[in-house]
């Protein structure tokens, strides 16, 4: 998607293109790259790194309540396993979507920071 103005930013910020091109004219070649790459790195994100984090951390307590259920509980193996199985989906799930909030938090910011540093935004958007 080309960036050439504050509405197309916001369109951006709100629509979540896989990537952005800016041209604005107001801004420098340079400039232009590097608040693309800011823009591009993330948008990029999905979350799933987030979601790794989440289950690595939280692998060490679901393992112990395997341990524990598999010799003080009545539940059979299957059942256990079965409830192990779909914490581990859970705590992915959860890192995941919160990966994703926190992206869209980021980008909201980026947004913000990018209006700050150039005054031209606030009369185009």
């Amino acid at each position: 998607m080309d960036i050439v103005s504050m509405a197309d930013l916001h369109l951006a910020a709100k629509k979540r293109p896989k990537e952005v091109v800016f041209r604005m004219t107001e801004l420098s070649d340079e400039a232009n790259t590097a608040w693309e790459t800011r823009f591009n790195d993330l948008l990029s994100e999905c979350g799933c790194a987030s979601g790794r984090q989440f289950i690595m951390y939280a692998s060490p307590v679901f393992i112990i309540g395997l341990v524990l259920m598999v010799n003080y509980s009545d539940l059979n193996r299957q059942w256990i396993l079965g409830l192990f199985v779909m914490a581990i989906i859970f705590a992915g799930l959860a890192g995941k979507i919160t990966g994703l909030l926190q992206r869209n938090y980021k980008l909201n910011k980026l947004v913000n920071d990018f209006k700050r540093t150039n005054r031209f935004g606030d009369q185009q958007g």
